[in-house]
């Protein structure tokens, strides 16, 4: 019985047919297993100019008294004001991953286990993390979909549909550089496109084309000694697919991650409701403070032959409360939005293009302190070229203009981070093998 077993397993070895050919180990009967990837390296250059020079009127956020001042963070919040981070060449390897999933039938009214290990591969350096991808055990069913683990929110997974040229996932042209984050800072408390650790995730069956969602993210710290806060996180949407229209209403809520505070730079810390550590980065709320920032998004596309047109409005809200005496972070919100064009001519070749702006927004602070959001508008604009060798295989070219306003800190570049206000121009040329 065992050999027979094996030599199913062996013999069920087989490449499938598809875009994304996974490899799979398996059949029904012993459940299957799957190896996949997605590997796209690419040589790039960027460049940084136009760093907001001191002196200058800024948001209020950046600075109470509303004019920048010469000082420098050793908190990862904002470099030196009016210096350029200058240019960089490097060989990246963005969300390059590789992943196992399977699933096995449980009797026979349709339910399925199914599980999941995926991590990200650094081809650039030779290292990764083993399972800090979309990592999950979960079953399937009549029911829908329930999964516990380390995985994309609601919010990021039904929203983030255009990815130019499927490559766009952790590189320099993600629109969730701007479109889902704060630009106030670049800390990535404030920002509402992560991966969740710790969850749990519910997915229905899809209904004419339609299908809903929710996670729950626990903080799982609280409780501990000294700990005053709760900062769990609720994501949840709806979606509709059909094969010319997709449309998806997401929202995302995050307790006690103070997306606010921590993006308030180190020479302006009297605002925040809480400390940063020089050492560790780590926020610490002051006693009693609470926040709740909440995102809220509408995305569409419409597929009409080799063209596909894809547009997101996103409404990005960090509100706190209980502060200390004296003039404190309040409350901010502002609205995003992105459009994309992307074309599949026929052929080998695919263009792409992406326009994305992050508004000035309004902000308050505690005692009826007036509040300005001078200079906090952010853009980027993307352009994509590929070209396909074959069915896994393609050749692509990038290029990203990134604008930040006077105030704005919006960051598409991983070496470092940019001067208040800089303009980020990165291109890339890289090939893309997926299996």
């Amino acid at each position: 019985m065992k050999r027979n077993a094996v030599a199913i397993a062996v013999g069920a070895l087989f490449v499938a047919p598809a875009a994304q050919a996974q490899i799979v180990f398996g059949n029904d009967t012993i459940g299957t297993v799957q190896f996949y990837g997605k590997l796209y390296p690419q040589l790039a250059t960027s460049k940084s100019t136009g760093a907001t020079e001191v002196g200058s009127e800024v948001s209020t956020l950046v600075s109470l008294n509303g004019i920048l001042p010469a000082s420098t963070s050793t908190q990862g919040i904002v470099t030196a004001n009016g210096t350029n981070a200058g240019s960089r060449n490097s060989v990246d390897s963005s969300n390059s991953n590789l992943g196992f999933r399977g699933e096995r039938r449980l009797g026979g009214a349709g339910l399925k286990a199914i599980w999941q290990v995926e991590q990200q591969i650094n081809l650039e350096t030779g290292t990764g993390t083993f399972s800090n991808r979309n990592t999950f055990v979960g079953l399937n069913g009549a029911f829908g979909t329930v999964k516990l683990g380390n995985m994309d929110t609601v919010y990021k997974d039904y929203g983030d549909t255009f990815s130019m040229l499927g490559v766009s996932s952790g590189n320099f042209v993600s629109a969730s550089n701007v479109l889902s984050h704060i630009g106030v800072g670049n800390v990535r408390a404030a920002r509402f496109h992560e991966r969740r650790p710790n969850a749990l995730t519910y997915e229905t069956p899809q209904f004419r084309g339609i299908t809903a969602g929710v996670m729950y993210g626990p903080d799982e710290a609280r409780g501990n000694s000294g700990s005053t806060t709760d900062a769990n996180l609720y994501s949840y949407g709806v979606k509709y697919d059909s094969e010319m229209f997709y449309v998806s209403v997401a929202q995302e809520r995050h307790n006690d991650f103070f997306g606010g505070s921590n993006n308030i730079p180190a020479f302006n810390s009297a605002l925040r409701n809480g400390s940063t550590s020089a050492t560790t980065g780590a926020f610490t709320p002051g006693a009693g403070a609470h926040s709740k920032d909440v995102a809220t998004r509408l995305s569409g596309e419409i597929r009409l032959g080799i063209h596909r047109l894809v547009g997101d409005i996103a409404r990005l809200e960090y509100k706190e409360s209980g502060q200390a005496a004296g003039t404190k972070f309040e409350s901010y919100k502002h609205t995003n939005w992105a459009i994309g064009w992307e074309a599949r001519w026929g052929g080998p070749w695919r263009t792409a293009v992406q326009y994305i702006q992050g508004g000035e927004g309004t902000c308050s602070l505690t005692g009826g302190v007036e509040c300005s959001t001078t200079g906090l508008k952010g853009t980027q604009l993307n352009f994509g070229v590929g070209y396909s060798i074959d069915r896994q295989t393609m050749l692509f070219a990038l290029a990203s203009r990134l604008t930040n306003d006077k105030s704005a800190m919006y960051d598409n570049w991983d070496a470092t981070d940019p001067g208040r206000g800089g303009d980020i121009t990165q291109m890339a040329i890289g090939i893309s093998y997926t299996f």
